[in-house]
């Protein structure tokens, strides 16, 4: 059995620019939060406050936000703030900007899965029965009969599929796997499983 990390790329500017699409969520939310017709401060003031805050992160993400584990704690406290709004715009009668709101912040909690899944990296398992490949919702289990080759050259492995799907990515962490044992092994395989 053989495994592979896939190389991931660096998630942290679409992360950033996410936290800036939700502060800009907020500063449009500032300009309907009225309580009795006046201005309601406190949760303005909170509205506000974490909308600086979400900026400065999305600014400065190269120095305050290091790991994927900081953004993923970012990504609960604005689906946080994104469902504390919800609730305030139900109790003030904006039920269709309150159910919009309970949307993204179910949307954020989504992405927050998955983005928490792929933490330690994706990986390739390839065995003598079939090959497991991380998907999106889930590993996708595929047999040798669905393939006519699997190669490893490289940092770059290449697996054919028999219904002309070529699926390659780039991999790390493999040197102590041996390319022309890999090779033979996954030739072997076929040639067994594809009589």
């Amino acid at each position: 059995m053989y495994t592979f990390q896939v190389k991931q790329k660096d998630k942290s500017r679409i992360l950033s620019v996410f936290h800036f699409l939700i502060a800009l969520i907020l500063i449009l939310d500032l300009s309907h939060i009225r309580h009795e017709g006046t201005k309601d401060w406190i949760f303005s003031g909170v509205y506000a406050g974490s909308c600086i805050f979400l900026i400065i992160m999305g600014l400065l993400q190269k120095k305050l936000l290091n790991n994927l584990s900081q953004h993923l704690s970012l990504l609960l406290f604005e689906s946080a703030i994104i469902l504390a709004g919800a609730i305030y715009f139900w109790s003030k009668g904006a039920s269709l900007v309150a159910f919009s709101h309970g949307i993204l912040a179910g949307v954020i909690i989504l992405f927050w899965i998955y983005v928490k899944r792929r933490e330690g990296g994706e990986r390739i398992v390839i065995s003598e029965m079939n090959i497991i490949l991380p998907g999106l919702s889930g590993d996708r289990i595929v047999e040798w009969n669905e393939l006519i080759n699997v190669v490893k050259k490289y940092d770059l492995l290449t697996i054919d599929f028999k219904n002309n799907k070529l699926l390659q990515v780039e991999i790390i962490n493999a040197d102590h796997i041996n390319e022309n044992e890999f090779n033979q092994y996954c030739g072997q395989q076929l040639a067994e499983k594809n009589k």
